[in-house]
């Protein structure tokens, strides 16, 4: 249970419509549906009993009605408590690499030119990220991941490269010394993401491009945890391939050596995406147009 669904459905109950209830959230009738159709289906009770001519609310809805208004005062009081009053907040989900190394960047530097916004941020993969923005759980994300099939817009904000990650040795230090593609490394250990990441999808990509079977590789371990699976490479387990955003500190700081894949010659890229049928809150648009251009002409 979310608290976008218990913020949607005693909107609904004040309101005494759906209608109204979309348009004071900025959400869309469906939307609002859907979330007071999940609510139902997770506390397998109706709640809301609608008809052409009119909305009525069950006992146990407002039975609920009274638990959700006390806990969404209790949830604006605590905001209030350490944020301040006149703070507008945004939803966001992220997958790993955007909310770990593109998110706090963005935040600061949006941050000190809109001083009222504050984030209220979930990280998960790049699919989990993206029903959240599907569901209205969140009012944006950011992810490494754009499906065939979506109602979201997506918008490439950030392009990076993926590189073949190893521990630091004397085979992987003399590889350094020539050049290499990725068929000097189909023989070593390899660490995969789990799917649902960005840069699995991307990796199943490349492979298919260049005709690698998967069950041609020694898989050692599969892990969700990208942070994991560097300090793994470190250690001497084997070697992955990782977007060089994830992997370029643990490189600086001589724990890792990365290798460019020359054979790839596009660029992967990260999107800001959300729902096409949402409207959007000023501050929420003020934000998407922000990140849309920040990475432009900018070095990194």
């Amino acid at each position: 249970m979310e608290f976008k669904q218990l913020e949607v459905f005693a909107a609904v109950v004040d309101y005494g419509s759906f209608t109204e209830a979309a348009r004071h959230l900025y959400l869309t009738q469906p939307t609002v549906s859907a979330h007071i159709s999940s609510l139902e289906t997770e506390l397998n009770t109706r709640l809301i009993v609608r008809t052409t001519k009119k909305l009525s609310v069950t006992a146990r809805g407002y039975q609920l009605y009274d638990y959700a208004v006390r806990i969404l005062n209790l949830r604006s009081n605590l905001l209030d408590e350490f944020i301040g009053t006149q703070k507008k907040i945004i939803a966001l989900s992220a997958s790993t690499i955007p909310s770990t190394y593109l998110l706090p960047e963005l935040l600061s530097a949006f941050g000190s030119r809109k001083h009222d916004v504050y984030f209220h941020s979930h990280q998960s993969d790049s699919t989990e990220a993206i029903r959240m923005v599907e569901d209205g759980t969140v009012d944006v994300g950011l992810v490494g991941l754009k499906p065939e099939e979506s109602a979201c817009t997506f918008i490439p904000f950030y392009q990076d490269s993926l590189v073949i990650a190893t521990p630091v040795n004397e085979h992987y230090l003399s590889l350094q010394k020539q050049p290499t593609t990725i068929m000097d490394f189909l023989q070593d250990n390899f660490i995969f993401r789990e799917n649902g990441s960005g840069t699995r999808k991307e990796m199943d990509v490349f492979l298919e491009r260049h005709q690698i079977p998967a069950e041609r590789l020694n898989i050692v371990a599969r892990m969700n945890d990208l942070e994991a699976i560097k300090k793994s490479i470190s250690a001497g387990l084997g070697i992955s391939i990782l977007s060089y955003r994830s992997a370029c500190d643990m490189e600086k700081t001589k724990q890792i050596l990365l290798f460019p894949i020359k054979e790839s010659a596009y660029k992967r890229n990260f999107y800001i995406v959300f729902h096409d049928q949402r409207l959007l809150k000023p501050h929420v648009k003020q934000f998407i147009e922000f990140v849309q251009t920040y990475y432009e002409n900018r070095i990194l």
